[in-house]
C-alpha cells in the first residue's frame, strides 16, 4: 500500500507537546494532511485552543504532564472515545535539563531520564491496541542529534534520546504483525523559543558546524516527522536524521 492509496480516512493523530515550537509545527502539518488531531499542553493549553479555533471540530486540546505517566491510559482513551479511534502517535513533548554531569544535581538528572522514558513507554503502551486498529498505524518519536553524537552538558537529554533509538527499533519488530510502523526523527538544532537563549557566539558555532550553515525551521521539522507519520509506509525502526547535515 502506497502513500495516495493509505490516504487520510479520517485518521485521529496525537501529538504530544504542541502547544508551541515543534509540536505545534507537526500539529498544524497533520491538519492540513486532512487528519483530526489531538494536542497535548502541559502549560500553554490556549495556543492548542488557538489550533482548534481555526481547525473547528478537528482538534482536541487534552493536558498531560510528563511527569505524570500513570494518567497516560486516561489519556489515549480520552483521545480514542473522542472520535473512536486513534491511527498515529507522535511523541515530541520533552523534558530537558542541562548541565555538566559533574554539576548537576542527581535528582534532576535522573527526573530528564524517569520522565521522558517513564512517559514515553506508558502512552506507547496505552496506544498500541488502539493503533492496531487504525489505519496505516504509526508511531513516531521525536529525538534529536545529540543522542547520535552528544554534546556536552546534555548527557541526561543525550542519553534519553540514545534510549529513543533503541526503544523504537525493537517495538518497530514487536509491533510489525500488526502493521504498526515507529520510526524516530532526529532533528538537529531548529529555531524555537528554546533555541532563541543560545548566545550569539554559541550559535555561531553551531552554525559554523552545520553543513547547511544555518539552524532548521520548526516548519521543515514538521515536514519531516509527518513524512514518517504518513507517507513513509515502508519504514519502520528508521532513524530520519534532521539536522543540516550536523551529525555529518
Amino acid at each position: 500500500m502506497n502513500a495516495e492509496e493509505v490516504g487520510t480516512n479520517g485518521r485521529v493523530a496525537l501529538v504530544t507537546g504542541a502547544s508551541r515550537g515543534i509540536g505545534a509545527g507537526i500539529a498544524r502539518q497533520l491538519l492540513d494532511r486532512g487528519l483530526r488531531v489531538a494536542g497535548t499542553y502541559r502549560s500553554g493549553g490556549e495556543l492548542v485552543g488557538k489550533l482548534a479555533a481555526d481547525a473547528p471540530g478537528r482538534v482536541l486540546p487534552v493536558a498531560f504532564d510528563l511527569a505524570a505517566p500513570d494518567t497516560a491510559e486516561a489519556l489515549v482513551e480520552q483521545v480514542a472515545g473522542h472520535w473512536g479511534r486513534l491511527d498515529s502517535l507522535v511523541l515530541n513533548a520533552a523534558v530537558w535539563q542541562g548541565g555538566k554531569l559533574v554539576r548537576a544535581d542527581p535528582g534532576d538528572w535522573w527526573r530528564v531520564i524517569e520522565e521522558n522514558l517513564r512517559s514515553t513507554a506508558a502512552l506507547v503502551r496505552a496506544a498500541i491496541p488502539w493503533l492496531a486498529e487504525g489505519v496505516n498505524p504509526s508511531v513516531v518519536l521525536v529525538g534529536s542529534a545529540v543522542g547520535t553524537v552528544g554534546f556536552p552538558g546534555d548527557t541526561a537529554y543525550a542519553s534519553v534520546k540514545a534510549a529513543a533509538v533503541g526503544f523504537a527499533r525493537s517495538l518497530a519488530k514487536e509491533l510489525a504483525p500488526q502493521g504498526v510502523r515507529v520510526n524516530v526523527l532526529a532533528p538537529g538544532f531548529v529555531e524555537t523559543d528554546m533555541t532563541a537563549a543560545i548566545p550569539e557566539g554559541a550559535r555561531q558555532k553551531i552554525a559554523d558546524a552545520t553543513v547547511l550553515g544555518r539552524f532548521g525551521t520548526v516548519e521543515e521539522i514538521a515536514r519531516a516527522a509527518v513524512f514518517l507519520a504518513e507517507d513513509a509506509t515502508f519504514c519502520t525502526g528508521a532513524v530520519l536524521a534532521a539536522d543540516g547535515g550536523w551529525t555529518l
